[in-house]
C-alpha cells in the first residue's frame, strides 16, 4: 500500500529560518563561478597587490630623497591598504550584481523564494568575503616589501575597517541603484563613480591638500575621517576618536539611506519589467 502523497507547502510561505539555506545558496553559486574561473580570482588579488607596491615604492622615494620620517611610508602604505579595502567592498558589490545581469539571471534569481532583502544580505556578506580575500594576500605582501604592518595599528585598526565597510556597502548600494535605474547603458559611468570617490576621501593625502570647495565635500564623506585619524595616529598625533564617531552617524544616516533609494529603484524596475531585460 502506498502511502498518501503530501503536498509540499509553497517555498515563499517558508519561514525566516530559511534565509540561511537561500544565503548559502547564493555563496555556493558564486564560489563555483570563483573556482571554475582562475581569472576571477588572479583579478581578486592581482589589483591590491599591485597598487600596493606601486604607491609602497613611491614611499620609499620620498623617504630616502627627502629624509623624511618613517611615518611617510606608513602612512602611504597603510593608507592604500585601507583604501583598497574599501574600493574592493565597493566593487565586490558591483561585480556580484553585474555577473547576474550578464548572465541575465537576475530576473530568474528574483522568481525564485530569494527576495531582494535577502539577496542584498547575501551580497553585502559576499562583498565582505571577496574583499578580505583581495586584500589579505597585499597585507602580507606590505609586510615582506616595506617592513610595515596592518596591525600595527593595533586595536583601532578593527574600528577602521568596520567604518570603511560600511561606507563601501552604502556606496556600492547607490552603484548597484543607478544601475537598476538606467540599466546596462548605466555600466560605465556605473564604475567611473567607483572612482570618482577615491580622491575626494584622501586615503594617502591631508584633506587640506584639497581645493577649498573639495575640503567641503570630502568633510561629508565618512572614509575621510577614518583616514584622518589614520594619518594622526601614524603621526603619532594620537587617535582621533571624535573623527570615529563623526565617521560612524554619517554612516549610519548614509546607509539608511541608501537603502531606501536601493528600495525604491529595485520596485521600479520591477514595475516596468526591467529586471529581465537587463543583460548584455
Amino acid at each position: 500500500m502506498t502511502s498518501p502523497a503530501i503536498a509540499t507547502p509553497p517555498l515563499e510561505a517558508a519561514p525566516r529560518g530559511f534565509l540561511a539555506r537561500r544565503l548559502y545558496g547564493l555563496l555556493l553559486r558564486h564560489v563555483y563561478l570563483l573556482t571554475g574561473s582562475w581569472p576571477r580570482l588572479v583579478e581578486m588579488l592581482y589589483w591590491p597587490i599591485i597598487n600596493m607596491a606601486s604607491w609602497g615604492f613611491t614611499s620609499l622615494y620620498v623617504l630616502r630623497k627627502f629624509n623624511n620620517s618613517f611615518a611617510v611610508s606608513g602612512i602611504f602604505v597603510a593608507g592604500v591598504l585601507l583604501n583598497e579595502f574599501f574600493f574592493r567592498t565597493i566593487v565586490g558589490m558591483m561585480l556580484l550584481f553585474l555577473e547576474e545581469v550578464w548572465s541575465r539571471n537576475l530576473g530568474h534569481l528574483f522568481t525564485s523564494p530569494l527576495n531582494f532583502i535577502d539577496y542584498m544580505i547575501g551580497v553585502l556578506g559576499l562583498s565582505f568575503l571577496r574583499t578580505v580575500i583581495s586584500v589579505s594576500l597585499a597585507v602580507v605582501v606590505a609586510s615582506y616589501l616595506f617592513g610595515f604592518s596592518l596591525l600595527s595599528l593595533g586595536w583601532p585598526l578593527t574600528m577602521y575597517l568596520l567604518l570603511l565597510l560600511v561606507s563601501g556597502w552604502w556606496y556600492g548600494m547607490l552603484i548597484i541603484a543607478l544601475l537598476l535605474r538606467f540599466g546596462m547603458a548605466a555600466e560605465w559611468t556605473a564604475w567611473m563613480f567607483t572612482w570618482l570617490i577615491i580622491p575626494l576621501i584622501a586615503p594617502y593625502y591631508p584633506v587640506a591638500i584639497l581645493p577649498g570647495w573639495l575640503q567641503l565635500v570630502s568633510c561629508t564623506l565618512p572614509p575621510t575621517y577614518v583616514f584622518e585619524s589614520m594619518k594622526s595616529q601614524i603621526a603619532g598625533n594620537g587617535l582621533r576618536m571624535d573623527y570615529l564617531l563623526i565617521s560612524f552617524v554619517l554612516n549610519i544616516v548614509y546607509f539608511i539611506a541608501a537603502s531606501l533609494i536601493l528600495n525604491r529603484a529595485y520596485q521600479g524596475a520591477r514595475k516596468r519589467g526591467g529586471l529581465l531585460q537587463m543583460g548584455e
